[in-house]
């Protein structure tokens, strides 16, 4: 009995080995079949290697070690590499339910990629068109998650890095979502509106983008085409923000911009909490001649752009710096269609109508006594000079009274000029003080008092 017990168990083992061996087979001959379709379907311009491939657990996965896709000018690599066997769901062979790298890389003409951990659900290859008769196909990217990600974005010439990033509903004309913690910015920036250029650091604890058509965004980036933002909402938010170059330039413990677009109009709603900016800042080069080290405060923006006529209504920008004053302002400008909406204000955009009002928290007496110094006179001298030489017109009268008395109520201007005046020149009018009728008239200013 013994004795037929050790045959049957001999048995047993042979077959269960010969039956592993012929599946593990039979799963290196699928794997092999199916690596073989996925580089057909990848096309002639691409290529796949790989050093080693193994089957994970029943054959619904492929572990791959130093795997390398080329195709075109974009090449991945990794160290590691665990993938779902492309085709499972559906048949399509370029489609994978799951990716998990070790020692990631991706380069193209626009971007160089580094992660330490890369984890990608729900992929979509690209597929370049081989004819003008073929469809093509772009990447898609249901979820990702990186670890110490790290970036070089050619076109731009900016490095960046991140401890964590979470992608989702990446791909052609998608509302993407994007998180990242810890993220640095480094980038060569020209110079413009009154900075020296050179390396600009920016370094943000959290960041977070919804809405926003981001594989749209990477397009302009590598192609080089301009970014065509899709209709719809999106969001913005930026936590503990930093940005300097050899000193500081601004922080803001807070950012949150919303963007409401559709084919005819764009709407920005932004606030910034804990505002901080330096003089090496684009136009604040004159806080130290004033006495102020930074400017202090925050800021709400409400704005709206024409798309048909290009025109930008500011609804409302407040900017409120508790050691200098409150600034409240509304307005139509002329906003060329190839600058951005978001974009510093340049000197020669023209100005259809603005009103502007300005109560006062300490800044006019320092600008009096600036001035005053510089013209070798005191702060009463300077005043009484100013009202000694306005021709009695009533915009001047009402200006120099709101400088003698700064405190006690604000300054309302309204401007209002016969043909849109570039702003530069607007600003250059109210140096005058209002002295000026023709200047005045030019500009169609009312000064307004409560």
């Amino acid at each position: 009995m013994k004795k037929h017990l050790l045959l049957m168990a001999g048995g047993a083992a042979i077959l269960g080995s010969v039956g592993w061996f012929a599946t593990r087979h039979a799963e290196h001959v699928m794997l092999e079949t199916s690596i073989d379709h996925f580089r057909q379907a990848l096309g002639p311009d691409a290529s796949f290697t790989f050093a080693t491939a193994k089957p994970g657990i029943l054959g619904r996965s492929v572990n791959f070690t130093n795997l390398t896709l080329r195709q075109g000018p974009e090449t991945i690599t990794a160290d590691r590499a665990e993938l779902e066997r492309p085709g499972q769901n559906g048949g399509d062979i370029t489609q994978i339910g799951r990716l998990s790298f070790r020692g990631f890389q991706f380069t193209d003409p626009a971007i160089s990629l580094q992660s330490d951990q890369l984890d990608i659900e729900d992929l979509t290859l690209p597929v370049h068109a081989d004819s003008p008769g073929d469809a093509a196909q772009a990447l898609g990217i249901g979820h990702a998650h990186a670890v110490r990600l790290r970036a070089f974005i050619s076109p731009v010439q900016t490095d960046m890095a991140a401890s964590d990033v979470t992608l989702d509903n990446f791909g052609e004309g998608l509302a993407s979502h994007l998180e990242a913690r810890d993220l640095a910015l480094n980038t060569d920036s020209p110079p413009d509106m009154g900075t020296d250029g050179g390396q600009r650091h920016l370094h943000a604890l959290g960041i977070s983008v919804d809405g926003m058509d981001l594989s749209g965004f990477y397009t302009s980036l590598s192609t080089g085409a301009p970014y065509l933002p899709r209709p719809g909402a999106d969001d913005i938010s930026i936590t503990n923000l930093d940005i300097a170059t050899t000193a500081p330039l601004l922080r803001a413990a807070r950012i949150l911009a919303h963007t409401n677009r559709t084919d005819s109009k764009e709407q920005d709603v932004i606030s910034i909490r804990g505002l901080e900016l330096w003089p090496d800042a684009p136009n604040l080069g004159w806080l130290p001649t004033l006495g102020y080290t930074h400017l202090a405060g925050g800021l709400v923006l409400n704005e709206t752009r024409d798309l048909q006529t290009n025109t930008l209504h500011v609804e409302e920008l407040a900017l409120d710096a508790p050691d200098m004053g409150r600034l409240h302002l509304n307005g139509t400008f002329i906003r060329p269609g190839s600058v951005p909406l978001l974009s510093a204000p340049r000197p020669d955009m023209p100005v259809i109508a603005m009103d502007l009002s300005y109560l006062d928290h300490g800044m006019v007496p320092r600008a009096l006594q600036a001035i005053a110094e510089a013209r070798g006179m005191s702060p009463a001298m300077l005043l009484n000079t100013l009202a000694t030489q306005q021709p009695g017109t009533p915009e001047g009268r009402a200006i120099v009274a709101f400088l003698a008395h700064p405190g006690k109520k604000p300054l309302h201007l309204v401007l209002q000029p016969s043909q849109p005046q570039p702003l530069v020149a607007v600003l250059t009018g109210l140096a005058t003080l209002g002295a000026i009728p023709e200047i005045n008239q030019q500009m169609g200013l009312h000064v307004k008092t409560p």
